[in-house]
């Protein structure tokens, strides 16, 4: 456990019941049961990712970081296969050891500590997904032409480099 007590949703302004968590988690396809509070933060976790228009894989693997680091009981659902979870697990420690040392109040941190989790995920996550699409397309040799003056050592980098130009 990352905190001296137990803290549940509600220090993140979650103004959910449980069973209006449950029946939501259910109407969005999640089959597990809000029995402590680790269920109840991936419950809380998953309808906030819902709210937020996360994908399913983002919304397991957000509900997972969450209910893993707000009461150190992660539920996991096996989304490790398209993100690097331990790296961005690893990142999230740091940060938490770093507020731990700079905010006073236990309260602040839980709050922040979400906060950060919930920013990762929002601005941050294709620093941790893995590649796991592919594209194939014909171009014509005028765009392939403009495509070769694009700087990148591959055309991986190129397509990257047009990806963020976006």
């Amino acid at each position: 456990m990352f905190w001296k007590k137990e803290y549940p949703p509600t220090v993140v302004g979650c103004e959910s019941t449980d069973e209006e968590l449950q029946k939501t988690i259910n109407e969005i396809g999640c089959t597990f049961q809000i029995v402590d509070n680790s269920t109840r933060w991936c419950a809380y976790a998953q309808k906030w990712a819902y709210e937020h228009d996360f994908d399913l894989i983002h919304a397991t693997s957000f509900a997972y970081m969450v209910s893993l680091f707000m009461t150190g009981m992660g539920i996991s659902a096996g989304t490790e296969a398209y993100l690097k979870e331990e790296k961005l697990e690893l990142n999230l420690v740091d940060f938490l050891n770093k507020i731990k040392g700079e905010i006073s109040h236990e309260d602040d941190q839980v709050r922040n500590m979400f906060e950060h989790i919930s920013d990762v995920y929002m601005n941050h996550i294709s620093e941790y997904e893995y590649a796991t699409e592919r594209l194939s397309f014909k171009l014509t040799p005028s765009e392939m032409k403009k495509f070769q003056e694009v700087e990148g050592e591959n055309n991986k980098e190129k397509f990257k480099k047009l990806l963020n130009r976006i």
